[in-house]
């Protein structure tokens, strides 16, 4: 029986045939936070943004990377660290199933990019989040993420902006 210490779950890179199954992760969550809301800006959002997903070979090629928990043989978590330019790169795709919550599986990712990021040379790893992922945010926040402004005009609407910057090693 997997005790605290020895988790039911492992983390690996994104592998090529990965895509359908984040897809379905992905717009599931978002369903979960998102089908009822009344903007449909927000409600369908992610519909057509997951195109990074379907070219993950590509997308997560240069200075970046993309991983996935599993879990009884199934995707159950993601988070990426995509290349904005030589110095930043941006933390993106951090879900995580409903029923595999609480297990530390979002800040074992996140901790994972923050470790890259600093490897592959970046000073500041940026974020966006929806506003109403507020338990997101507090990982975020305990991680060290500071708030910033919108990089993206109106962007402050739906999402908060977090900042991390690196220390060099």
């Amino acid at each position: 029986m997997p005790t605290h210490l020895d988790p039911d779950w492992t983390i690996r890179p994104f592998r090529r045939g990965d895509a359908p199954e984040v897809r379905r992760l992905i717009e599931s969550v978002w369903c979960e936070h998102f089908q009822d809301h009344p903007d449909p800006f927000v409600r369908d959002f992610i519909y057509s943004r997951l195109s990074d997903v379907d070219n993950a070979d590509s997308v997560y090629a240069d200075r970046a990377l993309f991983l996935c928990a599993i879990a009884e043989g199934a995707i159950v978590g993601t988070g990426a660290i995509k290349r904005f330019d030589d110095r930043e790169c941006e933390m993106v795709r951090m879900f995580v199933a409903p029923v595999y919550r609480g297990r530390g599986i979002a800040r074992t990712i996140a901790d994972r990019l923050v470790s890259f990021a600093g490897n592959a040379g970046y000073d500041r790893i940026r974020l966006a989040s929806n506003n109403a992922l507020t338990a997101s945010h507090r990982l975020y926040e305990r991680m060290g993420f500071q708030l910033t402004a919108a990089w993206d005009a109106g962007g402050e609407v739906h999402s908060r902006h977090y900042v991390l910057k690196l220390i060099a090693s």
